[in-house]
């Protein structure tokens, strides 16, 4: 599937790629900051003064290209304001120089506000939430307007239907970008059902013909590939090949996130040294090692230690390179909570990947 996305420029070294069917170009690498804010008080392990050593060195490296949302760390919105402080600090030319996404769906508290119980209107996809949300946003950023606005979910009813009908979410969307607040649209979290949905809708609402939603953002790694196709917590029931031919037809990018399975594609979790082992598998509790530990994986993790060593690179710099494989991934959004980290992801650009490479990175993650 060669075409639209694969043409690619460069800055500061840096590979990037055009988002979807749309003029918007993007650095290769993405920088997630799902875990930024306040360490103290949100559950997030990046604070302001580290948060802008990390920011400054992604944009000597090339990375401009980065994603956040409202709602990040519990729902405290502390990730925005992070970056809302940066951009304030470091003036209007660094704030042009980046490509900056953010997401509506899930409610987000004021700041410091320890507890809140939400009403219905504070969430989900109605006209009100989004638009008052979409202020907010902008005000926690400090910033006149958004680059890529997504949906950060869908809004479903028990019964599947949606929660709010689909021309009011993006008619109030379409209102947005009318008023200079966000620039392109996209989703995440959907399947291909959904996306088609979603942008009929769009299409129905507004009168400029090359207004659509430019990408989906969806969770997708080696460990996972069928979680591409899947919205939710459902990991095996989607279809990773039909998903990726669906998105190349329609000309939208698939941009990537949780690309290490939660670390475990960093090498950080080998087989006979799990005892030894530290991370957000084992810290975030829950049935994460349930999940990621299992022999299957362990055994995958493996395999790819012998193809990084063959080629030279680390395990999280292969798992990067095999999603930029795709042509309709135009960048990876990758989360960073240490410097050394940003380093590592950067090098994925720099790994080339062989037909042969590439059959059996298919061959042993297949499952």
């Amino acid at each position: 599937m060669k075409g639209y996305s694969m043409l690619t420029k460069l800055f500061r070294g840096m590979k990037c790629r055009r988002v979807g069917n749309s003029g918007l170009w993007v650095s290769e690498i993405g920088l997630g900051t799902w875990k930024w804010g306040y360490p103290s008080y949100d559950g997030s392990r990046v604070d302001e003064h580290e948060g802008f050593k990390i920011l400054d060195r992604a944009l000597e490296l090339g990375i401009f290209h980065w994603d956040t949302a409202s709602s990040y760390n519990n729902k405290s919105g502390n990730s925005e304001r992070l970056i809302g402080r940066y951009f304030a600090s470091r003036g209007s030319r660094v704030r042009d120089t980046v490509v900056l996404a953010t997401k509506v769906t899930l409610p987000a508290r004021a700041e410091h506000e320890m507890e809140r119980e939400f009403t219905p209107n504070e969430r989900g996809s109605n006209r009100k939430y989004i638009l008052t949300a979409v202020d907010n946003c902008l005000r926690s950023l400090h910033t006149d307007r958004i680059d890529i606005l997504y949906l950060h979910e869908p809004s479903l009813m028990p019964d599947g239907s949606w929660e709010t009908p689909l021309a009011e979410t993006w008619g109030a969307f379409e209102d947005v970008v009318n008023k200079g607040k966000a620039v392109y649209l996209a989703v995440s979290n959907m399947t291909a059902a959904q996306f088609d949905e979603n942008a009929a809708a769009l299409a129905s609402v507004t009168k400029n013909p090359s207004r659509h939603l430019i990408a989906v953002q969806n969770w997708y790694n080696l460990a996972e590939r069928r979680k591409v196709a899947t919205e939710g917590e459902d990991r095996l029931e989607g279809y990773e090949e039909a998903f990726l031919n669906f998105a190349w037809k329609k000309k939208i990018g698939v941009i990537p996130f949780f690309p290490l399975a939660s670390g475990l594609l960093s090498g950080r979790y080998r087989r006979g040294s799990l005892e030894k082992a530290s991370g957000r598998i084992f810290d975030d509790g829950g049935n994460w090692k349930d999940l990621f530990l299992t022999e299957r994986n362990l055994e995958l993790v493996e395999n790819l230690a012998g193809i990084a060593d063959r080629k030279g690179c680390s395990i999280a710099q292969l798992s990067i390179a095999w999603l930029l494989s795709h042509d309709i991934v135009p960048s990876v959004i990758a989360g960073v909570t240490r410097m050394e980290q940003l380093e590592d992801n950067a090098g994925a650009v720099n790994v080339s990947l062989t037909a042969d490479d590439l059959a059996e990175l298919d061959r042993i993650s297949r499952d």
